[in-house]
């Protein structure tokens, strides 16, 4: 049996941990690589070695913290990208990174700790390991393109800002500067990015043929117009739009310890 010990990654992993995300995941070589480029200012990394070969890891993203909720916005760290190498799967890996990745999160400053589960059947495993469970639902609603107000992209700050004023006031999950670069990357890579469209702002991108609209932060009589008016400047047949839902309503989002998010927390930009 090779052996096994988990610390905090090193430069001399990455080439390892590329291959191991790519194979997992299916992400490209330059999205990731943007990813560890950014992580020093995001968060943390932790790697499994099996005779100091890099076998499994997991990621902690710290750039985010919950405002206007109240008091002083506390910092979360955001489970994020937990892989095994197939050979080493079953030997309770998973769980040992995802507990060092959140013990080092708690260790930085992070009070709340949350993670979007990549399946249904994993909600479970993160109570058994970690305690969260559902704490945000949301829901997804096919709109129809129509042309309307003139759309534009926007560049991660501009998307910061507007973001930042649409939702003042209003329980929400607020990304650094860094940890919303990222996300844009994230839409880019599948051939979307951020937009303003009339009096709102979206972050948008393409999967299956379909434009998936991640967020959309418009006043709410004019949600649907500004989805449409999206999804036909961009060309899309089909839109389907993400929202927040009520408890018990909609599909399960993200996982938290029971009372650490309020339930009309905004949180519509998740890593997945």
């Amino acid at each position: 049996m090779a052996e096994l010990c988990i610390r905090e990654i090193e430069k001399a992993d990455l080439p390892a941990l590329t291959a191991l995300w790519a194979r997992t995941f299916g992400d490209s070589e330059a999205l990731i690589g943007a990813f560890f480029r950014l992580l020093p200012d995001l968060g943390l990394g932790v790697a499994a070695l099996a005779d100091g070969a890099p076998v499994g890891a997991a990621y902690a993203v710290t750039g985010l913290e919950l405002a206007d909720a109240g008091g002083k916005p506390p910092v979360c760290g955001y489970l994020y990208a937990v892989a095994v190498a197939e050979e080493y799967r079953r030997l309770g890996l998973g769980r040992a990174l995802s507990q060092a990745a959140a013990e080092r999160a708690e260790a930085r400053g992070a009070r709340l700790l949350c993670t979007l589960p990549a399946e249904p059947s994993l909600y479970g495993w993160y109570e058994r390991i970690l305690g969260l469970t559902c704490a945000l639902r949301r829901e997804r609603r096919p709109v129809a393109p129509a042309p309307g107000e003139p759309c534009m992209k926007l560049s991660t700050t501009e998307y910061l800002l507007w973001r930042e004023n649409l939702l003042r006031g209003r329980p929400h999950m607020r990304l650094s500067a860094p940890a919303m670069e990222f996300q844009r990357l994230l839409c880019e890579s599948c051939g979307g990015g951020f937009y303003a469209c009339g009096s709102g702002v979206a972050a948008a991108y393409w999967e299956d043929g379909r434009l998936l609209i991640r967020e959309l932060l418009a006043p709410e009589e004019e949600r649907e117009a500004v989805a449409a008016a999206l999804g036909a400047a961009l060309g899309a047949e089909q839109v389907l739009l993400f929202s927040p839902a009520r408890p018990g309503e909609g599909e399960p989002y993200i996982a938290a310890r029971p009372g650490s998010l309020p339930p009309d927390c905004v949180w519509n930009l998740s890593f997945d």
